[in-house]
């Protein structure tokens, strides 16, 4: 959304106006993307990321995913009772410390993401498929431009 009001205008360069547009354009059209997701299995969006969040990284300490999810370490606890219920993620006391409760996804919860991820890819490449060679460098570029200036990481871009 563009702001119409002279303070921008006068205050803020061009590309940081576009800049901010396009990324919050991205993220509402990202959140679109999860909300279906998230209705198509079924779930919550809360109990959706969750799921997502512990696919990328494999198996969590539950203070570290609550901490990752900002949430309390209760509210984390209510959300992967949720999951297990449905028998999409397994707990289990750490062997080496049984003070610490560890998640990982069932086989039943890695088919679910393993799915929806290759359904993200397909639509991916459908998206892409008339993209010329160079548009597919540039958008890599941009993107991971993006990602390096909000990690605060040298200009680090192939």
């Amino acid at each position: 959304m563009i702001f119409k009001g002279d303070m921008e205008k006068d205050n803020y360069p061009s590309h940081v106006l576009e800049l901010e547009q396009i990324i919050g354009t991205f993220f509402r059209t990202m959140k679109e993307r999860h909300i279906h997701d998230s209705a198509s299995v079924n779930m919550s969006m809360p109990q959706f990321f969750c799921l997502w969040v512990i696919s990328k990284r494999g198996k969590f300490k539950m203070s570290e995913l609550a901490e990752h999810l900002a949430l309390s370490y209760a509210s984390a606890t209510n959300l992967i009772n949720r999951l297990s219920d449905a028998g999409l993620v397994n707990r289990y006391d750490d062997p080496t410390d049984r003070r610490v409760v560890v998640v990982e996804l069932s086989p039943k919860g890695r088919d679910l993401t393993d799915g929806i991820r290759k359904s993200h890819l397909e639509q991916l490449t459908d998206k892409c498929a008339n993209l010329s060679e160079e548009e597919k460098k540039t958008m890599i570029k941009g993107f991971s431009l993006v990602v390096n200036l909000f990690e605060n990481k040298e200009k680090n871009v192939k």
